[in-house]
């Protein structure tokens, strides 16, 4: 019930955040495209040989704000040693309110959008627990390691956290 009443007054991406499951890891990355406004959709498999740091967003969360700003200099700073930072609006109307978000906060990686279901398959959620943003922390062989949701203590301290774990992953292995 609670979860009807979210989706009618948010939005069903607001009923889908606020009941998050927390996804079993390890798990193979869903071989899926992001749709990206006026351009071609980011192939996740084109990543393969990195590691990938996949953000699923609400554009009017400031925490995801927060975490937009972070992830560019993350970006900035691991993309040269095969890191890469991708980003999905799962909001509803996504596909119209991501064209402004990216101009105002000018993100230095890739940034699509996602329906509800597309957000559950990538992020392998389910009926319950967890806010935005997500975080998916996938290895080079496209395996997802590691997966954080808003409300975890990881994001206490994000920047450091997820600059560890990063830097854990570019380790050869």
């Amino acid at each position: 019930m609670l979860k009807r009443v979210l989706a009618k007054t948010f939005g069903p991406a607001a009923a889908l955040i606020a009941f998050a499951l927390f996804a079993a890891t390890p798990r193979p990355l869903a071989d899926m495209s992001i749709p990206v406004p006026n351009s071609k959709p980011i192939s996740l498999k084109s990543y393969r040989g990195k590691v990938l740091l996949v953000a699923m967003i609400s554009t009017d969360c400031s925490t995801c704000i927060k975490s937009i700003e972070i992830l560019n200099h993350l970006q900035t700073d691991f993309g040269p040693q095969g890191f890469q930072v991708v980003a999905a609006a799962g909001d509803q109307n996504a596909q119209y309110m991501l064209g402004p978000f990216i101009q105002r906060y000018r993100p230095n990686f890739p940034m699509g959008f996602l329906n509800v279901d597309e957000m559950m398959k990538l992020g392998d959620i389910g009926p319950k627990g967890g806010v935005a943003p997500i975080f998916l922390f996938i290895d080079r062989k496209g395996v997802v390691r590691q997966q954080f949701f808003g409300d975890n203590p990881f994001f206490k301290a994000e920047e450091a956290s997820t600059r560890k774990l990063i830097q854990d992953m570019l380790k050869p292995q």
